[in-house]
């Protein structure tokens, strides 16, 4: 029988918390910042819960999401839905973490980093909307405040990133402060995302975590009969080369029209667009790129890597839902940048595959299910830039 999650939402200064909700959708995901909750609460049955809920939701009221006690997110609720039907009358709340007020807000123009470190260089340009950051090993405890563990109990391997040095950074006016981020995570060779502490939320800076033992896994076998036998309810994997690039060439501060030898370029061919299941014709897809910052070749040639390797993130990607909210004898649930084995006999995924993104689901129909979205290993490449 499947274990009954219970879903607490903390609204609030005074932290009212509401655990009678008939509809339930919390996403966590490394690589789509802002992890979206919607909640929908129905008046029949819960007039009082639905009233209260009523009263206290208002716009830019923070909030705190549970899942069997374990904080998965804070942030803000964004938006509500009061409405009626013949059907009833939904009250319906949604938002996203804190790393919302990042994603529309610019960052200061005037920050200046020089010779900083890049914990130093992510919380100056974060304090100004008051989150915090944690860097290398400490997002392992993120990982554990999640799964419903106590941190210090890894579930893995540690990872303990080099304290880089940035110099010479500064933003351009208008740009917003998570793509200034992100651009600055992805020149040293790290992902950003956000987490819970145990005493708050904040930025995460990590690197998927390859090496670290799977969380759980994901099984589903052929019967006799026909059916199914494992604990994947819904399980595919999507091959999707629309937006991907054969080869890649960069241009950088030289004039295109100036002789092959004086020119800053490199040509890049996307050799990682191998799979049993490819053709084998070619079919010529180049992609141009001008890039000012490309003052050798060889920087051209590994911005050519990085725009084949940021196209290829969504080539292979094995999605699959499970019932209820958590995996093992201990009920730990679901985490972002945690191994997952996979062993689909209908789709052939066998093997230890990272997992990107978690969707926990309520319905009054379907119960608790959780939505997985995966990758292979190395999928995510974060070579640093040769000039740092």
């Amino acid at each position: 029988m499947a274990r009954s999650h219970v879903v607490t939402v903390e609204i609030g200064a005074e932290a009212l918390a509401v655990t009678a909700w008939d509809e339930v959708a919390i996403t966590l995901d490394m690589l789509r910042p802002g992890s979206p909750w919607t909640l929908t609460l129905w008046r029949t049955g819960r007039g009082e819960a639905w009233a209260r809920v009523r009263e206290k939701a208002v716009i830019y009221a923070p909030v705190t999401v549970k899942v069997d006690g374990a904080v998965q997110l804070r942030g803000t609720l964004e938006r509500f839905r009061d409405g009626a039907s013949r059907a009833g009358a939904p009250f319906t709340i949604s938002g996203r973490d804190v790393l919302a007020a990042a994603l529309v807000a610019d960052v200061d123009p005037r920050l200046q980093l020089r010779d900083t470190t890049l914990a130093e260089a992510f919380e100056r340009a974060l304090s100004p909307l008051g989150i915090p950051v944690v860097i290398g090993a400490g997002a392992d405890d993120v990982r554990q405040v999640q799964a419903g563990a106590r941190p210090g109990a890894r579930a893995g391997g540690t990872r303990t990133p080099r304290r880089q040095r940035v110099d010479r950074f500064k933003p351009q006016v208008g740009q917003r402060v998570w793509d200034f981020l992100a651009q600055l995570a992805r020149r040293h060779g790290y992902l950003i995302y956000t987490g819970p502490f145990e005493d708050g939320m904040g930025l995460v800076i990590d690197r998927p975590a390859y090496d670290a033992a799977p969380q759980g896994a994901l099984i589903r076998r052929r019967r006799a009969d026909g059916t199914y036998a494992g604990n994947i309810l819904e399980g595919a994997l999507d091959v999707n080369a629309t937006d991907v690039p054969t080869d890649v060439t960069v241009f950088g501060r030289t004039r295109l029209d100036a002789p092959q030898d004086a020119r800053h370029s490199g040509a890049v061919v996307n050799t990682r667009l191998t799979m049993r299941r490819i053709a084998d014709v070619y079919l010529p897809r180049p992609r141009y790129i001008r890039d000012p910052r490309a003052r050798t070749p060889q920087i051209a040639e590994q911005r050519g890597r990085h725009a084949i390797a940021r196209a290829m993130q969504d080539f292979a990607v094995y999605e699959a839902t499970v019932q209820g909210f958590s995996w093992g004898t201990q009920d730990r649930l679901w985490t972002v940048n945690s191994m997952v084995t996979l062993d689909d006999e209908i789709t052939g995924v066998r093997g230890n595959w990272l997992c990107t993104s978690v969707t926990f689901n309520r319905s009054r129909a379907g119960g608790h299910t959780t939505r997985l979205r995966l990758v292979p290993p190395g999928t995510i490449d974060l070579e640093p830039d040769a000039e740092v």
